[in-house]
C-alpha cells in the first residue's frame, strides 16, 4: 500500500477533523446570534485550538484501524500546515480592524488555503474544490455581505461538513472494495 493510501484510509480523509472544525464554524455563527460577537470569536479560537484532539477522538470512536506503516511521513506535514493558521492571525487582526464583519471571512480564506496541499497529501482533489470555495465564499462574503458578522461562519462550515461527510463515504467505500 502506498504512503498517500495508508495516511487517506488512517485518518478516514479527514473526515473526523474536518465534520469537527465544520461544526465549530457553524456553532461560532449561532454563539455570534445568540450571545455576541466576542463571544464567538473567543469560542471560534479556543475551539478550533482544540480541533485536532476532537478530530482524533472521533476517529478513535469509529473504530478503524491505524494501517500507518512507521516510515510513513506524511503525518509529519500536518503539525507544518497547522503552525500557518496562529502565524496567520496577525493578518486576521487586522482585516478586523478595519471591519469586524471580516473575521470569519478572513479565517475563510486562510483555511481556503490550508486545505490546498492536503489534495496531495490525501491523494483527494476533493480538497482543492473545498479549499477553493472557502476561499471564495470568505471573498464574496467580505467584499459583498461585509455588513454581516455570521454569513461567512454558515457558508464555511457547511461546506466543510459537506466534504467531511463525502470524505468519510469516499474512504469508507475504498476501503470496504479493498476487503472484498
Amino acid at each position: 500500500m502506498n504512503n498517500h493510501k495508508e495516511f487517506r484510509q488512517t485518518y478516514l480523509g479527514a473526515a473526523p477533523h474536518t465534520i469537527t472544525v465544520g461544526t465549530i464554524w457553524i456553532i461560532s455563527g449561532i454563539v455570534s446570534n445568540y450571545v455576541s460577537t466576542i463571544t464567538a470569536i473567543l469560542f471560534f479560537f479556543f475551539a478550533t485550538a482544540i480541533n485536532f484532539p476532537i478530530g482524533e477522538l472521533f476517529r478513535k470512536i469509529l473504530k478503524y484501524p491505524d494501517i500507518m506503516s512507521k516510515n510513513n511521513d506524511l503525518a509529519k506535514l500536518f503539525p507544518l500546515l497547522s503552525f500557518t493558521i496562529p502565524l496567520s492571525i496577525p493578518i486576521v487582526y487586522m482585516a478586523c480592524q478595519h471591519n469586524i464583519n471580516w473575521f470569519f471571512p478572513a479565517f475563510a480564506i486562510l483555511i481556503g488555503a490550508h486545505y490546498l496541499p492536503f489534495a496531495w497529501a490525501y491523494k483527494m482533489p476533493t480538497f482543492i474544490i473545498l479549499g477553493s470555495l472557502i476561499i471564495i465564499n470568505g471573498c464574496i462574503s467580505a467584499y459583498f455581505f461585509s455588513d454581516i458578522f455570521d454569513l461567512a461562519a454558515y457558508l464555511t462550515g457547511g461546506l466543510i461538513v459537506i466534504f467531511g461527510i463525502s470524505h468519510f463515504l469516499l474512504v469508507i467505500s475504498e476501503i470496504k472494495r479493498e476487503k472484498k
